[in-house]
This record gives structure tokens, sequence and C-alpha cells, in this order.
């Protein structure tokens, strides 16, 4: 063999040789960062994921408080007598009935401060939720009462008619002077949450 090959010889080798002591290495940290460059694209991929529903869960939050707004409106965490004499009043002057008398009833007792007792129905009704019954005397027209019933419906409390009973005649006065003009005893139960 010529001297020219074996220098040529030596210097493939040498360089494979080399090849493998320098370039082997670089590429095998290529190889390795291309396999990290991949799992970060997955971790900012889940992040990104995870981000989309915490986004959604916190709009469902937002609309899930709105509900909660609404249901502590309906059902209070307290009887808050002040303010439902005040909205009873309110609502009767606003369908043009005139308020006699209110009467709070305790609900933990079985009979009513005239001594009635309480329906069994209505115990059944209200075992699910702490209520008060009212007994409401009202005085006016029949659209009046219609009006206030229908106020009382749309009312955000959450309440119930339990009874309704009328008469058009009042004591000591005649019929003609009386006409169109009835006197209503109303039951309801309001509910709260305890």
């Amino acid at each position: 063999m010529n001297k020219r090959t074996v220098i040529i010889l030596v210097n493939i080798v040498l360089i494979v040789v080399l090849a493998f002591i320098f370039i082997k290495p670089s590429w095998d940290s290529i190889k390795s960062l291309k396999i990290k460059i991949a799992e970060q694209k997955q971790e900012v991929f889940n992040i990104e994921n995870l981000l989309v529903k915490v986004q959604e869960l916190e709009q469902k939050y937002q609309e899930v408080g709105k509900d909660v707004e609404k249901l502590s409106l309906a059902l209070p965490k307290e009887r808050d007598l002040p303010y439902l004499i005040t909205q009873f009043e309110s609502l009767t002057s606003n369908n043009g009935l005139l308020l006699e008398s209110i009467e709070f009833n305790d609900p933990s007792k079985t009979t009513t401060k005239r001594g009635e007792k309480i329906d069994e129905d209505l115990v059944g009704l209200t075992a699910l939720f702490p209520y008060l019954s009212f007994d409401i005397e009202l005085n006016g027209s029949y659209e009046g009462l219609r009006g206030y019933l229908e106020s009382l419906e749309d009312n955000v409390r959450s309440m119930d008619v339990v009874s309704i009973d009328f008469s058009s005649e009042q004591q000591g006065e005649s019929t003609e002077s009386n006409l169109g003009i009835f006197k209503f005893n109303l039951k309801l139960v309001v509910y709260y949450e305890s």
C-alpha cells in the first residue's frame, strides 16, 4: 500500500473515532433536548387545558352564586318578622286593601293564638322547612284580594296561602253600605332556613 492511501485510511479512521468521541455525545444531547422539548410542550398543553377548565368552573360558580343569592332571598336564614310585616302592609296598600290585623303564630305550638288547632295537612307540608304562620285580616274588594294574592305569588319570599275565608257583611253595618267590600281572613305560611 502506498503511503498516501495509508494516510487517507488513518485520517478516515481518526475522523470516525473523533466523530464517536465528540459528535455522538452532542447528537445524544440533541435527542434528549428534543424529548424534553416535547415533554414541555405537553405540559404547556395540559396547563392550558387546566386553565380552560378553571375558567369554566369559575363561570359555573358565578352562575351558581346567583342562584344561591336568589335562594337566600326566597329562604332567608332568619325569621325577620319586621320585614315580613312591613312587606304584608305594603302589599295590602298597593292593592287597595285595608289591613285590619296581623297575628303571628308560633310554629312550635300546635294551637294558634285564637285557640284553633293547626291543620294536620299544614304540619305535613311544613315538615321540610321551619316556617312562620300568619293570620291576616283584610278589608277591600275582590279585585284587591286578587291583586294581593298575585303579589304574594310573585314575591321572592317562599310562602303559601293555606286558607282564605271571607264575608260580605261586617257587624253593625247594613249590606247596602257594604256593597263590594269584603272582610278577608288569610292564613299564610312563610318559610325560612334554619
